[in-house]
């Protein structure tokens, strides 16, 4: 019985695309170090490039000699013997998978396989080759970005300027929140609507709408009596402090600091006093690379930006007695004899209507600091990072598309070698492997065919 030509695979590059992808990633990756070491300042050494290129000449004879040339060959027997009706056009296989599914073929249709093909050899099976390749692209990819990070020569002088700088830019910016939000209600209270404040209730929440550090906002009376809030109700009662718009800090103890900005409204006998989020003014100091912390004046920390409980005290000597230098306005920085570098910046000139004694203290490791400032480093480790993660999420997707459909062929046929009658097997993707897996149900509806005419 001969049968009309079998389909061939109508994927464009079939088996081959998680490899070509995974290789595509390591050569790039090859490419961009060598530029980065041959137009940046000494970093990356030469092996670390020249050592992806290798891997990534190993990777392509892996994959292409025990996976993607082996399944291809594979598919296109199966598909001549599903066009021809002849078995024993499909060799065994030195691919584990390929070989179960070339004898259970064999056992289908109960012939014995030739003495080449019944010959005894190693199966490799697929995910042993994967395997191997991540193995090789994750052992280049750990000591490269190990030596990166960690290989960096600090500059002291540079990473004290920086640490410095770093403080400085931090405190302005919070020192621009508190001042920012003081603005808004400073100008909400000027604003005259008529001989008297008749709706405290809208002018509190067009104040809480207008600046996103609040958290609430009340409008008290001469006694301090809240008359109107928008936002959670004050959690402690509210005293307005005199002299005119002031931020304040309200409380020395407790779960959360209470941060306050307030002002006497036009009428002189109400105040607008706004809340400050805690949460958000942490927000504020989260853009450094180290860790940062403000404390108070009793040196106790009210924001930190790992995470902290409110109040706890500064146990740190070196950071303490940075902290009581920069109290006075000057800022201060130092080297701590533990590899950190620390700086202390005061938060608000002294005497303002923002200064709530605050100090900010930043400190990192000395080496991550360097690293921070080597701008080649850092984009020797995003290519080492970038590379190795495409490569392996390749590698994991060619074994959700090769290799799981592979075995699940190769137990389909096992099942029909031993007489099973079994539903055909739908092809996962119209690949090399689909091709197969329709040569099989091809093979096994012949075996029906014929058995319906006999009967």
């Amino acid at each position: 019985m001969r049968f009309p030509p079998f389909p061939e695979s109508r994927s464009a590059v079939g088996v081959r695309g998680g490899p070509l992808v995974a290789l595509a990633a390591l050569l790039a990756g090859a490419v961009a170090l060598a530029v980065i070491a041959l137009f940046g300042a000494g970093w990356p050494d030469w092996w670390v490039p020249a050592g992806l290129a290798l891997v990534t000449i190993a990777a392509y004879v892996l994959l292409w000699g025990f996976v993607v040339r082996p399944v291809r060959r594979f598919a296109a027997a199966m598909a001549r013997m599903a066009a021809e009706d002849r078995v024993d056009l499909v060799p065994r296989a030195r691919i584990a998978e390929l070989d179960r599914v070339a004898l259970a073929l064999y056992r289908f249709r109960r012939i014995r396989p030739g003495r080449r093909g019944a010959r005894a050899r190693h199966r490799v099976p697929l995910p042993a080759t994967l395997g191997v390749v991540a193995a090789l692209v994750l052992g280049w990819a750990i000591p490269a970005a190990v030596v990166t990070v960690g290989g960096v020569e600090p500059q002291t002088d540079a990473v004290v300027r920086d640490a410095g700088a770093s403080a400085a830019a931090q405190a302005e910016e919070l020192h621009g929140a508190l001042r920012g939000g003081l603005a808004v209600v400073e100008r909400a209270a000027g604003l005259p609507t008529g001989a008297a404040i008749t709706d405290p209730a809208t002018t509190a929440a067009e104040v809480l709408a207008a600046e996103p550090l609040f958290r609430s906002v009340t409008v008290v009376d001469a006694s301090g009596q809240p008359v109107a809030t928008a936002g959670p109700a004050p959690s402690s009662a509210i005293e307005v402090p005199p002299g005119g718009p002031r931020v304040v800090q309200a409380n020395n103890a407790g779960s959360e600091p209470l941060v306050r900005a307030s002002s006497p409204m036009w009428d002189g006998a109400s105040a607008l006093v706004a809340e400050f989020d805690p949460r958000a003014l942490n927000t504020v100091i989260r853009g450094s690379g180290g860790h940062t912390r403000v404390v108070d004046g009793q040196r106790a920390t009210v924001l930190d930006s790992s995470g902290y409980t409110a109040f706890d005290p500064l146990d740190d000597p070196a950071l303490g007695a940075l902290a009581a230098a920069a109290s006075g306005g000057t800022p201060a920085v130092d080297t701590p004899e533990d590899g950190r570098v620390a700086a202390a910046q005061r938060v608000t000139p002294p005497g303002t209507a923002t200064d709530l004694g605050w100090v900010l203290v930043e400190d990192q490791d000395v080496v991550a600091a360097a690293f921070a400032g080597d701008g080649n480093r850092r984009a020797a480790l995003v290519a080492i990072v970038v590379a190795a993660s495409l490569a392996c999420a390749a590698l994991a997707w060619t074994a959700v598309t090769v290799v799981a459909p592979a075995r699940r062929l190769a137990g389909h046929v096992e099942r029909l070698a031993v007489g099973e009658t079994v539903a055909p097997l739908a092809p996962q993707r119209l690949d090399e492997i689909g091709t197969a897996v329709e040569a099989t149900n091809r093979l096994a509806a012949t075996r029906t065919v014929r058995r319906v005419a006999r009967a």
